[in-house]
């Protein structure tokens, strides 16, 4: 298969070496067509998305959408909830509404391979996931919430034009691979077959969907001084959820009493959240797992969290930031 190509705006995208990709795909058994790798980066991608950065990055935005990115596995599920209810006067009825019928993804047709996709269909007749995104999106005729995993670079060119206000979540590597791995792991259209050690050697060198990790939460830290954006922390979602309520509040402008901020924090605590959403045809407590902070430390031997500390010192060091206190 022809790899490269170059798409207006967007930079080169080439394949991963052909002994690497031969690797994950033996690890990543529903992403049989390999994978690709765009720009100086190297974001990591299924080969899927060659076909269709150009209909991401010629997206068209409203001024009036807000936009929720991050490292996939980061808290940006329990926040697409948070905004929406704030942006549709705390509608708790509507939340038990599909959350892809109220969030669309949009990025979501990149990472279902072809032919898996395929035979998933004949095997489990369902709606399309990404149908039902693509149809949101055009449908929805003001107040879009709308989650990505793609960096800043990778977003619609007009985001920031538009000012469009833009909400990164990041969180702590270590717990983000092990929420990720299980995720990868249970998911039929990723269907990773290896054990954390080998994912996290992925994950760490760039090579697991939307990495490199730390490049990806580089630009959004980056971004964190415009006024149209706002970089939180998944730690602290966990530490003070009323706070973190009282912050996206102010930051989309929608003002709440203290019955509804109280209303919102028994709707978004973590066995609510998990025992109600639903999303796609999976169930809240498939998709949302355990949501601990520190959980990682069941997964990393003492050898293998060492080298981790050294990578993530050296990299938050050169960004300038600092995970949130576990205290």
């Amino acid at each position: 298969m022809e790899c490269t190509a170059t798409v207006s705006k967007i930079p080169e995208i080439v394949c991963v070496e052909e002994n690497l990709n031969n690797e994950l795909k033996s690890y990543f058994k529903g992403q049989q067509d390999g994978f690709i790798q765009v720009g100086p980066q190297n974001w990591f991608y299924p080969m899927k998305y060659k076909k269709l950065a150009r209909k991401y990055i010629d997206f068209e935005v409203r001024p009036d959408d807000v936009w929720i990115t991050g490292v996939p596995r980061s808290g940006t599920t329990v926040t697409q909830e948070l905004v929406w209810l704030l942006k549709n006067n705390l509608d708790f009825e509507g939340t038990k509404k599909d959350m892809m019928e109220r969030v669309p993804f949009l990025e979501i047709e990149m990472i279902f391979n072809d032919k898996t996709l395929e035979e998933r269909m004949l095997s489990h007749p369902q709606t399309s996931p990404f149908s039902i995104s693509s149809r949101v999106l055009e449908e929805t005729k003001k107040n879009r919430v709308i989650k990505t995993h793609l960096p800043f670079e990778l977003l619609p060119s007009d985001i920031f034009k538009k000012r469009c206000k833009v909400i990164y979540v990041c969180r702590y590597p270590k717990d983000v691979a092990v929420s990720y791995y299980h995720i990868q792991k249970s998911a039929w259209h990723i269907n990773f077959q290896g054990d954390f050690s080998k994912y996290w050697s992925f994950f760490q060198n760039g090579n697991c969907m939307f990495g490199p990790y730390f490049e990806h939460v580089r630009q959004g830290f980056e971004k964190k001084e415009l006024k149209n954006v706002l970089f939180v922390f998944y730690e602290d979602l966990r530490k003070n959820l009323r706070n973190y309520i009282e912050l996206l509040s102010k930051f989309l402008e929608k003002p709440l009493t203290e019955m509804e901020i109280t209303k919102l924090e028994e709707h978004l605590g973590f066995e609510n959240f998990q025992k109600n959403l639903l999303l796609g045809n999976v169930k809240g407590g498939d998709f949302v797992r355990k949501g601990k902070v520190g959980g990682w430390a069941e997964f990393f031997t003492d050898e293998m969290n060492e080298k981790a500390d050294e990578w993530i010192n050296r990299e938050t060091s050169k960004i300038g930031f600092q995970y949130p206190s576990k205290d």
